[in-house]
């Protein structure tokens, strides 16, 4: 019986730690994001932003919104367009969020994550499609935007790897393509050494082999 309740004494006490630990967690995790200050912009749409709000840390953040139909027709090929701002007040990154579309009177809600470093205000607004800037050369990178026209000053929208573009590489069938020009590439690479090369080269590895290498086959 006294070991019983020894046993339910200690799993009273692990659970209970862990019951504080994500207590203690979350609260953690709720003090470092800091809220943002911002503005909407009216651009004179049939779609509406409401309900915003904003947090952020050091290092990323998000944002909520509430996007809104106020006409009586389907609304689409609508965009939200939220400038991020640092806490000197420049602009440190933009996110474009495709609405989709909204029925008539109807709304979407919207949280929208992202990184960016001090980040303290921001900027939204709905715009265009027409008003969205060519995104062909722009590729995300864990979260980050990065512009392949000017990349440290230097234009990469036409390098490739293995014969893929940058711009694709980061798609499935990208990953697909390069994985069999790179293996092509190896293989005709590997062909055309003669067998003499293969000769010269594992001489040479076992020369410089350890002592007792594979269980002592090699002296």
């Amino acid at each position: 019986m006294s070991r019983m309740k020894t046993f339910l004494l200690y799993l009273l006490g692990i659970v209970g730690f862990f019951v504080l630990s994500l207590i203690l967690e979350d609260a953690l995790i709720g003090n470092m994001y800091k809220k943002m200050d911002g503005n909407i912009q009216d651009n004179g749409y049939a779609i509406v932003v409401e309900g915003v709000s904003g947090r952020a840390t050091n290092v990323n953040g998000y944002m909520k919104f509430r996007l809104s139909n106020i006409s009586s027709s389907v609304q689409n090929n609508y965009y939200a367009k939220i400038d991020l701002y640092s806490k000197q007040g420049l602009l440190a990154a933009t996110k474009y969020v495709n609405i989709g579309e909204i029925e008539p009177n109807g709304y979407k809600d919207y949280n929208v994550k992202f990184k960016g470093t001090q980040l303290k205000g921001y900027n939204i607004a709905v715009i265009s499609e027409s008003e969205v800037p060519d995104k062909t050369n722009i590729i995300n990178l864990f979260g980050w935007e990065i512009d392949l026209t000017d990349v440290f000053g230097m234009d990469l929208s036409n390098t490739t790897i293995f014969g893929v573009k940058l711009t694709d590489l980061f798609s499935w069938n990208g990953i697909v393509n390069a994985a069999a020009n790179g293996w092509n590439i190896f293989f005709n690479f590997a062909s055309s050494i003669p067998w003499w090369g293969y000769a010269i080269g594992a001489g040479i590895v076992l020369w410089y082999m350890p002592s007792k290498f594979l269980f002592g086959i090699f002296p």
